[in-house]
C-alpha cells in the first residue's frame, strides 16, 4: 500500500497547524508583544499546563482505549467529552489567571475561547465544526489585528490548512467553512471587544 504525496503532505500541515500549535502561537506571539521573551515562555508554560496536557493526555487515552479513532476527535460522537474537558480546563486556567494575575491580557482570550468552544459544541448537535479552522483562524486573525508579523503569516496559511483538512476527509467544506467563520469571528472580538 502506497501513500499518496498529498495525503502525507496534508498530514503534515494538520500537524503544524494543530489547535495546540495555534494557541502556542497565539499566547507566544501576544505575550512577547506585551512583556518580551521572558514573558512569552511563562504565559506559553502556563497555557499548556492547563489547557493542552490535560487534552493531550484525554486524547492519548482515548484512542488508546479504542474510543476515538484518531487524536482529532475526528467522529462528530466523539466530540462531547472533548468539548467538556476542553471547557474545565479554560475555567481552571481563567481562574487562576483571575486569582493570580488579574491584570493578565491571558483573561480576555481565555473568556473568548471559552465563547468560541461554546459555539463549536453547540453546534456539534448537527455539524463537526473543524477545530483546526477555528483555532487557526482565531490565532491568524487576533494576532494580525494586532499587526503582529506571526497573524500575517497564518493569515497566507489558512488556505493550506484548509486544503489539508479536506484531503485528509476529516471534514466537509461546510465543516472548514463554519470553522473559519467562527474563528474570525472569535479573533475580531478578542481584538474589539
Amino acid at each position: 500500500m502506497t501513500i499518496d504525496w498529498r495525503d502525507a503532505v496534508a498530514q503534515w500541515v494538520s500537524i503544524i497547524f494543530h489547535p495546540f500549535v495555534m494557541v502556542g502561537v497565539m499566547v507566544g506571539a501576544a505575550a512577547a508583544a506585551r512583556q518580551g521573551a521572558q514573558g512569552a515562555v511563562r504565559a506559553v508554560a502556563v497555557t499548556a499546563l492547563f489547557t493542552i496536557v490535560p487534552l493531550a493526555v484525554l486524547m492519548w487515552r482515548q484512542v488508546r482505549r479504542g474510543h476515538w479513532q484518531n487524536v482529532d476527535a475526528s467522529n462528530r460522537a466523539e466530540r462531547p467529552i472533548l468539548y467538556l474537558v476542553l471547557g474545565l480546563a479554560l475555567v481552571a486556567l481563567l481562574a487562576y489567571l483571575m486569582l493570580l494575575r488579574t491584570q493578565s491580557f491571558m483573561v480576555r482570550g481565555v473568556l473568548v475561547t471559552l465563547a468560541m468552544m461554546a459555539v463549536c459544541a453547540f453546534a456539534t448537535r448537527w455539524i463537526k465544526v473543524s477545530l483546526h479552522m477555528a483555532f487557526a483562524t482565531l490565532a491568524a486573525a487576533g494576532l494580525a489585528l494586532m499587526r503582529s508579523p506571526a497573524g500575517y503569516a497564518l493569515l497566507l496559511a489558512l488556505p493550506v490548512l484548509m486544503w489539508s483538512r479536506l484531503t485528509l476527509e476529516r471534514h466537509s467544506p461546510v465543516e472548514v467553512a463554519l470553522g473559519t467563520i467562527i474563528g474570525a469571528a472569535a479573533g475580531a472580538a478578542l481584538h474589539y471587544l
